[in-house]
């Protein structure tokens, strides 16, 4: 199979105007609310009803990230733009939702910085594999673990004045630093794993044959 280079506005041949991609955007729209009701929290942990706000956006995001996937499939309006679209909104909320933590509830910064950076770089990748490879890369299970511990994480660690106010059912609770570096693994472990995937793709594609019929491949490229 050629590899070939694409043009960034073939992405928008397909249909824009989707569900699957109206909850996409929905989850980023939803954080400056989450931003409004975590700062009031922070400066009032007794404050629970913006505490149960900051809780219902993060799991509403979590819940739209599956949902905009499902309804794509069911609704068949699994478009190259949405491919897209998916993972991008998904680093604008995981790094805000971490931003948030960060700054009010004492995640590591220095984590923060590690996820930005692998997040940069994810872009840099999926969009140079895609305007000069023709591919598109499928997300490994590695980075949608990912999203997934960086929820839990966001939530615990947001979770954690509620626990020294009112008290916490189990003492590890009171350790939200755990998710922190359960999600620096999971990290690590997906740069490994895209590292060991695309390279050949990205600096040998001379040597690189894409079959179609290869199920093994598809699972991992996608030709566009």
């Amino acid at each position: 199979m050629q590899i070939e280079e694409k043009k960034a506005k073939d992405l928008f041949q397909d249909r824009i105007f989707t569900l699957s991609n109206f909850l996409s955007v929905f989850r980023v729209l939803l954080l400056p609310f989450f931003f409004q009701s975590t700062y009031a929290y922070a400066h009032d942990p007794a404050n629970l009803r913006a505490f149960s706000a900051s809780i219902f956006y993060a799991l509403a995001a979590v819940v739209s990230d599956y949902l905009d996937g499902l309804f794509a499939r069911l609704l068949h309006q699994e478009t190259t733009l949405g491919r897209y679209l998916d993972p991008v909104c998904d680093k604008l909320v995981t790094l805000g939702g971490l931003f948030v933590v960060t700054i009010h509830f004492d995640f590591p910064s220095w984590i923060l910085i590690v996820y930005f950076i692998r997040e940069i770089l994810g872009v840099w990748l999926g969009g140079y594999l895609y305007l000069k490879r023709g591919l598109q890369g499928r997300p490994n299970w590695w980075g949608k673990f990912g999203v997934g511990i960086v929820a839990v994480s966001v939530i615990w660690y947001m979770s954690l004045p509620y626990f020294l106010k009112f008290g916490a059912p189990y003492s590890f609770l009171l350790h939200p630093v755990i998710s922190a570096y359960v999600l620096l693994f999971v990290l690590t472990a997906g740069v490994v794993a895209y590292i060991v995937r695309y390279w050949n793709i990205v600096f040998h594609p001379e040597a690189i044959e894409l079959d179609p019929e290869n199920k093994k491949q598809a699972k991992k490229y996608q030709k566009i």
